[in-house]
């Protein structure tokens, strides 16, 4: 739809009026107030001619990249989910531990094994998704492999990598609510898992014992590889992030004088670039099960159009997926007779109606960036007279989800844009991708309605350019 706000005084005939009329939109006194712009026309004292076109064509593609780097995140994540728009998602999260600096000295005569267990540490407002009233099972298991084997380690740890790990030493069954302190443990802010007993009667004859291998952290490692916290198989709803200052503990008992005391030994987080997350994602039955995925590691990532994923196009990092936009017929407007110069270019996004709700919440920050033919993400295109990131400026209304938008400022892209006649110029875009650190660390996602739904609920592109003459 093209807009026509007339502003033209009779008098401006001749090019140097026309001069004049942009000086004025140039000044403050005379600058019109482009939010009042809609479907009426409206006068800015019979001074200038401005056309808002918010027709443009907006091809919308999801990009999918096969893994992501989820080593160091700061959060252990752990869960498993279903999501109408995703499939099942499950993550499990691998670590190493180490044990303390010094070995207590203990007494067979006055000491004794009593218990291993480990402690997750949850926080406030952690980083979760999905339904969190449903009670969490949580499992430790033991790895089974080297956490050195695989050659990918010196460039880190990636979700789509996995180890083999031994059958499960330990689990819990818990409730979290997320904006609460503690859990249904009643435990305060620590998820306690109880373990095998035979590892933890292993371990502690190895602290009396002075054993090499607790005391030399190579030897520790080379035996035991690692642990894997998982999801357990009754479990479903939601996902977790703990802190990674985990810890696996061993109890003793100190008697002294028939008085008995609880002591520990405590096996910390060991080297957090080793910790990483293994995300696996079942697509099937779900608008993204026709996905296009990549065939080789060299390739660039595919761009699977809308049309062939319900219409819509997702934002979810931490699944590989962010969207692409590309404008086909953008320099079409700059070829109109009456084009003079581009005013303004607003992006609004509009999710996807019925995608997001109080559990399946949005991004609070989304990110608009360059993006070129190879679907590669470049830099953030800043607002108009800003070298600032922009990251949509949310505003969520769970009553009226259609006032729920994102909206941007790309009139430096459409300016760049609107006169490229360049060959592969119409598959330059923006990119949409949540910002750092939270599209490797937060489970939220974004469902975008394509240009088949009706003009009120999908993404928009509206150009405000200056017009030669007035328009009827």
């Amino acid at each position: 739809m093209t807009i026509i706000h007339h502003y033209l005084r009779k008098e401006l005939l001749i090019l140097s009026s026309f001069i004049v009329a942009l000086g004025f939109l140039t000044s403050c006194e005379k600058q019109p107030d482009l939010g009042q712009f809609g479907n009426s026309n409206v006068t800015d004292n019979n001074s200038a001619n401005i056309v808002a076109v918010d027709s443009s064509t907006v091809l919308l593609s999801t990009v999918y990249v096969d893994s992501v780097a989820s080593a160091a995140t700061t959060f252990l994540q752990v869960g498993t989910y279903k999501d109408a728009y995703m499939g099942q998602i499950t993550s499990q999260a691998y670590l190493q531990v180490r044990p303390p600096a010094g070995l207590p000295a203990l007494d067979p005569l006055r000491d004794a094994y009593d218990s291993i267990g480990m402690a997750l540490f949850f926080r406030k407002s952690n980083p979760f998704y999905g339904d969190t009233t449903i009670p969490q099972t949580f499992e430790v298991h033991q790895v089974v492999d080297t956490l050195y084997q695989l050659p990918s380690y010196a460039n880190g740890w990636w979700s789509n990598q996995y180890l083999p790990i031994g059958p499960a030493l330990g689990s819990t069954t818990v409730s979290i609510a997320p904006n609460l302190p503690y859990t249904s443990q009643n435990a305060g802010d620590t998820v306690k898992i109880r373990m095998d007993d035979a590892l933890g009667q292993e371990l502690y004859n190895m602290a009396y014992n002075k054993s090499d291998t607790l005391t030399t952290l190579s030897t520790f490692l080379n035996w035991f590889k690692g642990l894997c916290i998982t999801p357990g198989p009754a479990s479903g709803g939601a996902m977790y992030g703990f802190f990674d200052s985990c810890l696996l503990r061993v109890y003793y008992r100190e008697n002294i004088n028939g008085a008995s005391k609880t002591k520990s030994i405590d096996f910390t987080l060991y080297n957090r670039s080793a910790q990483w997350n293994y995300i696996t994602n079942n697509r099937a039955g779900s608008p993204t099960a026709n996905l296009i995925t990549p065939t080789n590691i060299a390739q660039p990532p595919p761009a699977t159009l809308s049309s062939v994923t319900g219409n819509s196009s997702y934002v979810d990092n931490i699944l590989g997926l962010t969207t692409k936009l590309s404008f086909p017929y953008l320099n079409a407007i700059s070829q109109r007779p009456d084009y003079i110069g581009l005013l303004r270019a607003q992006l609004t996004i509009i999710p996807l109606a019925g995608s997001f709700s109080t559990t399946w919440t949005l991004p609070p920050q989304v990110g608009v960036y360059a993006t070129d033919l190879h679907n590669q993400q470049g830099g953030p295109i800043p607002a108009q007279g800003s070298g600032s990131a922009q990251t949509g400026n949310l505003v969520t209304n769970y009553f009226a989800p259609l006032l729920s938008t994102y909206t941007y400022d790309v009139t430096n892209f459409v300016a760049a844009q609107i006169t490229n006649t360049a060959p592969g110029s119409n598959q330059v875009g923006l990119m949409l991708s949540i910002t750092s650190p939270a599209n490797l660390s937060q489970w939220r996602r974004l469902a975008i309605a394509d240009q088949s739904y009706p003009t009120q609920q999908r993404i928009t592109l509206t150009v405000y350019y200056i017009s030669l003459y007035p328009h009827q």
